[in-house]
């Protein structure tokens, strides 16, 4: 009987079992998509003041989704940043940020996010202001 659990314990190895074929993965998300994906998060987060974002990167496997960027205020150095999860262009999670997500290291840029409409929000583009015409 310990012959037969012995050899029933085994029979589901097989040593030229190749690993699981790797998921299709989307590329990361950029232009349009990555200025919603931040204005969703940023409204999330309920941060005051305008996006700043690190550069999008893949997520490591002890977290959740494919990609993985940080996002924080312009208004002070002193208020939190936070990870945000996606995958399929979709927000998996807004979280504080943790130290594996390494947003404390990250750089941070200035972003134009859209509104409802597409028209670029007002107060969120790092544009020079526009002169008057008459």
């Amino acid at each position: 009987m310990l012959l037969c659990l012995a050899a029933g314990g085994c029979a589901g190895l097989n040593v030229n079992d190749s690993s699981p074929p790797p998921r299709a993965v989307l590329p990361p998300p950029e232009g349009k998509k990555l200025a919603e994906l931040v204005s969703a998060a940023f409204k999330t987060a309920k941060l005051p003041g305008t996006p700043q974002v690190s550069p999008v990167r893949a997520t490591h496997d002890a977290q959740w989704g494919d990609w993985i960027f940080c996002i924080k205020s312009n208004d002070s150095e002193q208020l939190p940043k936070y990870a945000v999860l996606i995958v399929n262009d979709t927000i998996l999670e807004v979280r504080s940020f943790v130290s594996i997500d390494g947003c404390g290291e990250e750089t941070y840029h200035s972003i134009a996010i859209t509104d409802q409409h597409g028209d670029l929000a007002a107060g969120h583009a790092n544009q020079p202001p526009r002169s008057r015409h008459r």
